[in-house]
C-alpha cells in the first residue's frame, strides 16, 4: 500500500501552477548559516568522504560566473547550463581561469534526453595567484536516484541580489520528476520540502549550479556523495519549492569524463558549441 505521505506528496506535486528558472538554490536569508561548521546540525557530514580526506562537500562549491559550481576534481567543474557563461571558477577567494573545455551533453540514461541543465567545464588547477587548488578527493557523485523524504544539504552562494556568501541548508526530497520542466526544456528533476526544519534550504538568486549532497550510508558508518546540482524554483500555492537536477541519471557519464585523461582538445570538439546556444535564459524571482 502506497503510504499516505507519498500520495499528498504527488497530489502536492500534480497541482503546482508555476515553474521559475533562476540563478540559484538555498536559504532565504543571505546570512543564514553562511558557515562550513555544518557538522553540529547534520549528522556524519564531517566524515564519509572518502580514505584520508580531510575536505567536505562545503569546500568544493565556488562561484561560477553570477552563480555557483561544484568542483569534482581533475581539474573539472559542474554548473548549471543556464548559468551565464562561465569563465571562471572562484574558491575560497582564488580565482581559477577556464580553459575553454566544456561538455554539455548529457544523455538521461532513463529517458533517452540530451537535454540535461548541466554543464562541465575544465579549468587550471592553478589560480591567478599562483597557488595549486587544495582538493586532491575527487568528489564521488550517487548512482541511485535520491528516495522520497532523504535528507539533503544543498550548498550555493545565492544572496538577496544574486551572489552572495556561500551558504547551507538542510531538507528532504518531495518528489521526483523525469521530463523537461520547461526551463530551456531541461529534464531529469527532484524536489525537496518547503520547510522541513530549523535548518530547511530553499532556493534564491544565486544558487544554481550549486551542491546537493545526500549521506547514503548509515549513521555509523556516513557516506556523503553528490546527489544533484542546484536548478530552479517551482511554485505550488503559496510554497516554493527547490529543483536540483539529480545526477545518478548522467554519472557514468560525468564520472567517465571527470576520470579520464583525454587527449588536448577532446572534450573541447564534443561540447564547446553546445554551451553558447541561444536559449532562453529563465530568471525567476527568489523568495526572500
Amino acid at each position: 500500500m502506497i503510504p499516505h505521505r507519498f500520495v499528498a506528496v504527488l497530489l502536492l506535486l500534480a497541482a503546482f501552477t508555476s515553474l521559475k528558472g533562476v540563478e540559484t538554490v538555498v536559504n532565504g536569508n543571505a546570512t543564514y548559516n553562511t558557515n562550513s561548521n555544518i557538522s553540529g546540525s547534520v549528522s556524519g557530514w564531517s566524515s564519509g568522504w572518502g580514505s584520508g580526506n580531510t575536505n567536505t562537500g562545503w569546500n568544493y562549491v565556488g562561484q561560477v560566473s553570477d552563480a555557483s559550481g561544484v568542483y569534482l576534481g581533475n581539474g573539472w567543474v559542474l554548473t548549471a547550463a543556464h548559468v551565464n557563461s562561465p569563465t571562471t571558477f572562484t574558491l575560497n577567494g582564488n580565482v581559477y581561469n577556464n580553459t575553454g573545455i566544456y561538455y554539455s551533453n548529457f544523455t538521461n540514461s532513463l529517458t533517452g534526453t540530451t537535454n540535461a541543465d548541466l554543464t562541465l567545464f575544465k579549468i587550471s588547477t592553478v589560480s591567478t595567484a599562483g597557488t595549486n587548488i587544495p582538493l586532491s578527493y575527487n568528489l564521488t557523485i550517487t548512482p541511485s536516484d535520491p528516495a522520497v523524504f532523504s535528507t539533503v544539504v544543498m550548498i550555493g552562494l545565492g544572496g538577496t541580489n544574486g551572489v552572495g556568501l556561500k551558504s547551507w541548508g538542510a531538507n528532504y526530497v518531495a518528489g521526483i520528476n523525469i521530463y523537461p520542466i520547461n526551463v530551456n526544456d531541461r529534464a531529469s528533476v527532484d524536489f525537496v520540502s518547503p520547510n522541513s526544519g530549523t535548518n530547511y534550504g530553499e532556493i534564491v538568486l544565486g544558487d544554481s549550479g550549486g551542491g546537493v549532497f545526500i549521506n547514503v550510508g548509515d549513521a555509523s558508518h556516513p557516506q556523503w556523495e553528490l546527489a544533484g546540482i542546484n536548478e530552479a524554483i517551482l511554485q505550488g500555492g503559496t510554497n516554493y519549492y527547490s529543483g536540483f537536477v539529480q545526477l545518478s541519471s548522467y554519472q557514468s557519464q560525468i564520472s567517465a569524463i571527470v576520470n579520464s585523461v583525454p587527449e588536448p582538445g577532446t572534450w573541447a570538439l564534443l561540447g564547446i558549441g553546445l554551451l553558447f546556444v541561444a536559449l532562453p535564459l529563465w530568471r525567476g524571482r527568489q523568495k526572500v
